[in-house]
Order: C-alpha cells, then structure tokens, then sequence
C-alpha cells in the first residue's frame, strides 16, 4: 500500500480493551468503530509469557465481531524483552492475528532498561544515543525475523523519552527495517497516541512497500477513529515520498 492510498482507509488497527488496561470492553470498542464510520479494526490487547486468558479473549472477539459490519482482527501487545528481539509472549497465541512488538523500555544487551536509567548513563557518558538507537533498531529486526504476522508498534516511541530525537536515527537504518518489514512480511503502524514514527520514517517504509496502518492505540472508546498526528503525518509522508520518488 503506497502513501497515497493510506488516507482513503477508514480503520483503528490498534486497541485496547478491558482484557488488559483498556476501559471499555470488546463489544463497547466494536461498538464505537462502527458509529464512528471504520471499515477495518484490530483488538489488541497486552500480554506477558504468563498471560493465561488467551483462550478466551480470541473467541470472545470473534464472537463479538459478528455483531458489526466491520473486519476485525485479534491482535497481543508484547514488549521487547533484550536487544535480540524476543518477546514478552506465550508459547501459545490461540489464533491470533497479529503481533504488535512494542519498546516499552530501552532493549540493551539481554535485558531491558529503563529510559530514565538510559538518560542517566549517556549523561555520564556509559552510553552513547547512537548505542541506544542502534539497540531498539537490533531488537525490532529481531522481533520481525523471529514471530509471524508482526506489526511494528510505536516505532522509536521509546527515544524521546530517554531524550534521543526520532530525528538522530540514520537513514540507512531506517531503510534497514524497512527491508527486513519487506522481506518478512511485518506492518509498521503510525502511532496517534505515542506521536510516532515520523513522517520520514513512513515514507521509507512506504517506499519499501511495507503496509502501513493507522492506529489510534485508543485505551478509551472515546478516541477510537480519532486522527490529528497521524493524519498530519501521512500528508507529510505523502510530500516526502513525492521527492524521494514514491514507487507505486
């Protein structure tokens, strides 16, 4: 899917529900995406390895789903765990759609860090903001080699608040993950909540003809289907992709 086609597709492909710290439940959500007009829309909720409601959450979505005229998919929320990419998972998905790899926290060596511990070390000068891009790029192409059907979440969210601009990440590494996107098969979202990636950031990815999805990472039915950020970002990419020479 090109930019260009991007703002004609009416969908939330990102939201919670009570089954993790979503406030309103599945049919609540689905509820709300039909009003508001979506055509397409992801359930996604968050899990760790001993996450034990799975088996119920996918039928209850399914189920709940044939309630509305809509495309719904079953989606798990799961943060990276170290700088290879594993996973904060179950061994068993239950049929779910979509894996959303998040970087809750800064992937460094073979655990996590915190951002604000992260700040602290390349104030004193232990790390560099080039070590620290260079780990959440290594953890994201990790997580597209390793698990199917994975949709890159909040791309560089975790930057800022470890005081590293979206802005200082290179070009090539940026082409880099849209590659590995390509070639795997994974989807980048564009993030209303979290204000991310940056339009420089779609378009490259766009421009490797990696999917593109709108989500609003909505916690609250009030804000599903609710764009400011992400549409201001696709016209930006749109006019990026132009000079760049989008291919169709």
């Amino acid at each position: 899917m090109s930019v260009a086609q991007l703002s004609t597709v009416l969908e939330d492909m990102h939201v919670h529900s009570t089954f993790s710290d979503g406030k309103n439940s599945v049919a609540e959500n689905l509820s709300r995406a039909a009003e508001v007009g979506l055509s397409r829309f992801t359930c996604v909720d968050h899990v760790r390895r001993d996450t034990d409601w799975l088996s119920a959450f996918v039928p209850h979505v399914r189920k709940a789903a044939e309630q509305v005229d809509l495309k719904v998919l079953v989606g798990v929320e799961a943060k990276f765990l170290d700088q290879s990419g594993t996973l904060d998972i179950p061994d068993d998905l239950c049929g779910v759609d979509r894996i959303y790899a998040a970087d809750h926290q800064v992937p460094l060596g073979e655990s996590c860090q915190r951002p604000r511990d992260v700040r602290e070390a390349i104030h004193h000068g232990v790390l560099t903001k080039r070590e620290v891009i260079r780990a959440c790029v290594d953890a994201t192409i990790g997580s597209m080699r390793r698990y199917p059907d994975v949709v890159v979440a909040h791309l560089f969210s975790v930057l800022p608040k470890a005081r590293i601009s979206e802005d200082d990440v290179p070009r090539e590494w940026i082409d880099e993950l849209a590659a590995v996107a390509k070639e795997t098969g994974s989807m980048i979202e564009i993030d209303e909540r979290w204000r991310c990636p940056s339009p420089r950031t779609i378009a490259l990815f766009a421009q490797m003809g990696v999917p593109v999805l709108l989500s609003t990472d909505a916690h609250r039915r009030e804000d599903i289907g609710q764009y400011e950020y992400a549409l201001a970002a696709l016209e930006q990419a749109k006019a990026l992709s132009r000079e760049l020479g989008e291919v169709a």
